[in-house]
């Protein structure tokens, strides 16, 4: 299967689903399960779009300092900045903070992917604009992919270039795969 079958495939399968609250709470609690979560001070995540696992609820935590992909027009690619309630609507809708302050690539321990599928060997299928394979290789963090359970496939295409997780989370179970890194 292609890549675009594969998101077309996923793509179907989201609409078939009434709400994806149920499932987003159970991923959230299983990434909150996490001992490697629980041990960390500095996150990365993503502000979900509305067919991914929302996992907003997490900023709440006062814990944990987060930081969230915002577009750095200086080298006009995507960074992880520090998480602020006053956002703004960034290059492609989604929000970022509005006065962005970068990460360095030590300062994140720990990032939290979304993705349209991912595999058993921690291939991660994206939308196909390569923002997070850009993104990711920025920052020597441990990378958790966070999706429902439906979007495991048993198999996804994957080039040199595309980036793997260290684990996966869904709203029914936790893989871990060998480190990257």
């Amino acid at each position: 299967m292609t890549k675009d079958q594969i998101r077309a495939q996923i793509a179907a399968r989201k609409k078939s689903f009434q709400t994806l609250e149920k499932p987003s709470g159970a991923a959230l609690k299983n990434v909150q399960s996490l001992e490697i979560f629980q041990q960390t001070k500095t996150i990365g995540t993503y502000m979900p779009l509305p067919d991914e696992v929302d996992v907003t609820p997490l900023f709440q935590d006062p814990d944990h300092q987060f930081f969230i992909p915002a577009f750095d027009e200086t080298i006009a690619t995507y960074r992880m900045a520090q998480y602020m309630p006053e956002l703004k609507k960034g290059k492609f809708g989604i929000p970022e903070p509005e006065h962005p302050v970068w990460a360095g690539p030590d300062e994140i321990d720990l990032i939290l992917v979304p993705g349209i599928a991912f595999d058993c060997s921690g291939n991660r299928l994206g939308r196909g604009g390569g923002f997070y394979d850009r993104l990711l290789p920025q920052y020597r963090a441990i990378r958790v992919a966070v999706c429902f359970s439906f979007q495991i496939l048993k198999k996804i295409p994957a080039e040199p270039h595309d980036c793997r997780m260290d684990f996966l989370v869904t709203d029914s179970e936790i893989l871990k795969f060998a480190m990257n890194g």
